[in-house]
């Protein structure tokens, strides 16, 4: 029997291949077996609903008077794409309750804090600055930390149960839902989880690690450090990646969801894309590696790769 999360991502399969063969008996039976699970017909129920809401929400931003509509054109789509990521993608909303500062989709921001450091926020992240201490804890998403080293008072941020110690240098955290993600482009970072449960990790420039402290386990590579955050510039380089990990930094550029599906997400593979336009990095990806995009709705975006 399948789980919730495992109906939710069928419920977007399902989608795409009813608008494919919207007379194809064979497709609407199996469809309709799959539905009969309480998990699957709910995670479909929620699906269409959202997509109801949102042609509603183009129809209502259609036939305002143009001021207004171009208002609901902004808002209305981001708003309920946000609720359908919440919904099917598992972007966490409640930490930004707790946030000082945060970031929306497309946007950066640049802290300067009162120790002389820089923080530069990627989109559709949020961090806590814990006073006048020098330690900041990153909530969601992705920053680039460039710290003043003070070896009396070390600079720390603090994600989950992990935490990475500046030991002098300019690196990227990255919060994902297994963990946390660590690359230092100058200097070092010490990767610890607070617990003790994994022995600390000393990086240095070009060394990447991923930090799952509940698992009590991290993997560790390397890349070039001139690569480290080259977000920050509005780039997006990917040496030997899985193209899931693509698709999964590009989602915070790009307006509306964007979903990948298939088995060959997890084929590796080596670019250079264009965040400021992921519809232009979406359209190099399906040229460079067979990727298949389709829009569901002008919000919803679904890549699949076979």
């Amino acid at each position: 029997m399948n789980d919730g999360d495992d109906c939710r991502r069928e419920a977007a399969d399902w989608m795409i291949l009813l608008q494919e063969r919207p007379d194809d008996d064979a497709v609407q039976a199996e469809f309709e077996r799959w539905r009969r699970e309480p998990a699957c017909d709910a995670a479909w129920r929620e699906l269409d609903h959202v997509r109801d809401l949102i042609r509603q929400a183009g129809a209502l931003a259609s036939a305002r008077p143009i001021g207004f509509a171009r208002r609901r054109a902004t808002i209305l789509p981001a708003a309920i794409a946000a609720c359908f990521a919440g919904l099917f993608a598992g972007w966490a909303f409640l930490p930004l309750v707790f946030a000082d500062v945060t970031t929306g989709t497309g946007q950066m921001r640049v802290l300067r804090l009162a120790d002389g450091s820089r923080v530069t926020l990627a989109p559709r992240s949020a961090i806590a600055l814990d006073g006048p201490s020098r330690q900041v804890r990153l909530l969601s998403g992705t920053a680039f930390f460039q710290v003043r080293h003070d070896a009396a008072h070390p600079f720390r941020v603090l994600a989950g149960e992990a935490e990475a110690t500046d030991l002098g240098t300019a690196f990227e955290v990255r919060r994902d839902d297994d963990g946390l993600r660590i690359a230092v482009r100058e200097g070092g970072v010490r990767a610890a989880c607070r617990d003790g449960v994994i022995a600390p990790i000393d990086l240095r420039p070009g060394d990447m690690t991923a930090l799952d402290c509940a698992a009590g386990r991290y993997r560790s590579s390397t890349s070039a450090p001139s690569a480290m955050a080259s977000w920050t510039q509005g780039q997006l380089i990917v040496t030997d990646r899985p193209l899931r990990d693509v698709v999964a930094a590009l989602r915070p550029w790009h307006r509306g969801l964007l979903m990948a599906r298939g088995a060959g997400m997890a084929r590796h593979v080596t670019g250079v894309y264009d965040l400021r336009h992921t519809d232009q990095a979406l359209t190099a990806m399906r040229r460079a590696h067979g990727a298949t995009v389709r829009q569901i709705t002008p919000w919803i975006t679904i890549v699949t790769a076979d």
